[in-house]
């Protein structure tokens, strides 16, 4: 390392390391900054690289004179440098650069702040600290085994500066929410007195250098909207170049002191939280829309009950694009009302409103989701994508009370006739810069698009709206295959008096492939007193989505909005297929 002030970038022993070696008491890392090979495609539950990251620490490090190693090409799936096993087997010489330039700072400073920098691949604005804790009855504590990787001074001293510089700038901080960075394997957990008995001494001797005190790290995950090129990106950077710039770090008081209490917390018996709470699916409760003639489409959820956690709204418009934004954390719940962040739905009077105007990246083909990695390699930020719209409730179809679902989602689940309501909705949306104006027909209640607790090895839905005088008002339709029997079906139609489920002689969703739309959609509902249902389908828009399913295996599914004929009659809904691969 040279002794000079100079800030100095010098070869690294691998080209896909960059070294970038100063005289300064920061130390950057970045472990994920590459991207993914081509042979990652074929591995099942591949893991996605942290893009821009490489980026971010680069112009970081220049900004605050910091030394960094930064992982620029280094796909994670097959050697990932956030996990100490991986290294010490297959890039011990990374652990020795570690510990040589951690030394050599300590050496010289007297004390070391090492930032990990790594993503976190939800849209809303936010950056959740890895300190080997997480935020427990009011205190910050060690989940697990954990042990924490900054003294308290750090946590309430610079890093809460950030945190509060963080929440003025609309980025919201939190601390452990996702990744606490308290796994064994983990990298900050290096920087810990955890591996001071290691066999592998450039492990030992950092442990041991962090185990004397003079060490600070931090992992900072930073979500994808503060990532992405643009004003959110840059002022995350301003803010952690203000704090742990050389005259910035202790000039910031925080606004209240965290409680950091290191003993980790007891452990629960899984037999403690109760079946519900670990098989429980999540409850979503959302809205799904399609306008034909501005050819857009959206499908809102809010997780409101089970396990789940989260929001999003995802549109298809211009036949082949989609905007994405998705949240992480529990939902605001109130009467007749669920809000996460910038997206909400609530209901007023007989209308239900959907809202949204924050962040959403925007992919030029929705095709590329099948692997997220590359659909956010292909997208941008739009930072301020809106959408307004109302929905109009539809008393024909019976009891819908909106209220009760949000408050209970699993009792109007298991009532069909309550859990979902169709009709006309309008609005405005404003995707990248362009306002439109929206008149189309909509699905409310219970989320169509949330995979749910069944266990299948095909899923086949649809449901459509009718506009014509004479025809079904609206129906869906559903076939679940399980491989251990007949596929399971049901059906029903709404028409002037209500509901009438219907038998479902056939549901077919065909496609040629993952990646292409599919080529045709078709259905037979017959009522109980004779008359059948027809249906064809005509693909409007879809996405392909891949996510894990059970033992290793993948979903892949089929999703999107399309035009129907029933007969003479023209309608317009959404369809979806999905299958274990």
């Amino acid at each position: 390392m040279p002794e000079s002030g100079l800030h100095t970038a010098v070869a690294a022993s691998e080209s896909w390391l960059e070294v970038i070696d100063s005289d300064s008491p920061v130390l950057l890392i970045t472990p994920h900054g590459g991207r993914a090979e081509p042979r990652t495609r074929s591995i099942p539950n591949a893991k996605v690289n942290d893009l821009h990251t490489a980026d971010i620490t680069r112009g970081l490090a220049a900004r605050l004179g910091a030394s960094a190693l930064i992982n620029v090409a280094m796909d994670r799936n097959r050697l990932d440098c956030n996990r100490l096993s991986q290294l010490i087997e297959r890039a011990p010489w990374l652990l020795e650069m570690i510990a040589d330039r951690l030394g050599a700072i300590v050496k010289r400073h007297g004390r070391v702040t090492v930032l990990l920098i790594h993503g976190w691949n939800i849209i809303e604005p936010r950056l959740d600290f890895g300190l080997g804790l997480r935020h427990s009855g009011g205190e910050l504590r060690p989940p697990g085994s954990a042990c924490v990787s900054a003294s308290d001074d750090f946590i309430n001293g610079p890093l809460a500066g950030l945190a509060d510089r963080l929440h003025d700038h609309g980025i919201k901080p939190t601390y452990g929410m996702r990744y606490p960075g308290g796994g064994l394997q983990n990298l900050l957990q290096a920087f810990t007195a955890r591996h001071r008995q290691s066999s592998n001494a450039p492990l030992r001797s950092i442990s041991e250098t962090a185990a004397s005190g003079v060490v600070d790290a931090a992992q900072l995950e930073l979500s994808v909207s503060i990532r992405m090129p643009g004003e959110l990106r840059t002022r995350c950077e301003d803010a952690i170049a203000q704090v742990f710039s050389a005259n910035g770090a202790g000039s910031h008081t925080p606004r209240a002191p965290l409680v950091v209490n290191r003993a980790p917390r007891p452990p629960v018996v899984r037999s403690e939280l109760g079946a519900a709470a670990t098989a429980a699916a999540p409850g979503r409760v959302g809205i799904e829309f399609y306008d034909p003639a501005a050819h857009i489409g959206a499908m809102a959820s809010f997780d409101v009950g089970g396990v789940g956690m989260g929001a999003r709204i995802m549109m298809l418009f211009d036949r082949h694009r989609a905007a994405l934004f998705t949240a992480e954390g529990r939902p605001t719940r109130s009467s007749g009302a669920v809000t996460h962040g910038p997206l909400s739905l609530r209901r007023e009077g007989e209308s239900i409103v959907l809202a949204f105007r924050g962040p959403a990246v925007i992919v030029p083909d929705a095709a590329a989701y099948l692997s997220i990695e590359r659909a956010l390699a292909s997208g941008r930020l739009d930072g301020d994508t809106e959408v307004n719209a109302r929905f109009e409730i539809d008393r024909a179809g019976g009891e819908f009370d909106f209220d009760r679902i949000l408050s209970s989602p699993g009792a109007a689940q298991d009532r069909a006739s309550s859990s979902a309501s169709f009709g006309r909705i309008s609005g405005r949306v404003c995707i990248d810069g362009a306002a439109r104006t929206v008149n189309g027909f909509a699905r409310a209640g219970m989320s169509f698009t949330g995979l749910g607790p069944q266990k299948f090895t095909a899923r086949r839905m649809i449901w459509s709206c009718f506009e014509d005088k004479d025809a079904p008002r609206a129906l869906e339709a559903r076939s679940v295959e399980s491989g251990d029997g007949p596929p399971g079906r049901s059906a029903r139609i709404l028409g002037p008096r209500g509901w009438t489920a219907c038998e479902l002689g056939d549901l077919t969703i065909d496609t040629p492939s993952v990646e292409q739309p599919p080529r045709r959609i078709s259905a037979s509902l017959t009522r109980p007193d004779g008359p059948s249902c027809e249906l064809e389908g005509s693909v409007e828009c879809f996405i392909p989505l891949s996510r894990p399913g059970p033992e290793q295996s993948r979903i892949y599914t089929s999703l999107g909005f399309a035009s129907f004929r029933a007969g003479a009659h023209r309608g317009t809904g959404m369809f979806e297929y999905s299958r274990l691969g």
